[in-house]
């Protein structure tokens, strides 16, 4: 809907991490239990580790783990961690110039619903979630 592919991933990922315990998991162990392609969710936890949302071990014993506890890492930190910065700025149809002063067909209704997905992201913690909802289909 709002969020691509890859965000979707990135959330489902850290709310597995933050209901699985602190130590460390290997993607290919996220992967299945997400029942998500291994090698994009690698690529996925890896922009998270370098965002500092994750933080990334090698070799034996190495692996994923959440780098603050899960109630320091709001939602929109793992979205914007993947989508970029600008995460949820621009006009909805995607023209340059919309405006206040100059809105396109949707801007009142895009504003809207930006403010209320943006004010959702920001305020809910990763340990605000319901513990046990279903993370794959």
């Amino acid at each position: 809907m709002f969020l691509s592919q890859s965000a979707k991933y990135a959330l489902r990922a850290t709310i597995y991490l933050a209901e699985n315990g602190v130590g460390p998991h290997l993607s290919r162990d996220i992967a299945e239990a997400l029942n998500v392609p291994a090698q994009y969710l690698a690529k996925i936890l890896q922009d998270l580790a370098r965002n500092g949302l994750l933080i990334s071990a090698k070799g034996r014993g190495g692996g994923f783990r959440l780098a603050l506890p899960p109630a320091q890492i709001e939602l929109l930190s793992v979205v914007r961690a993947i989508e970029g910065e600008r995460f949820g700025e621009g006009c909805a149809l995607g023209l340059p110039d919309c405006s206040e002063e100059a809105p396109c067909a949707l801007h009142s209704a895009w504003k809207q619903l930006r403010g209320d997905l943006l004010g959702m992201l920001q305020s809910t913690h990763l340990s605000e979630l319901p513990k046990g909802s279903p993370l794959i289909r």
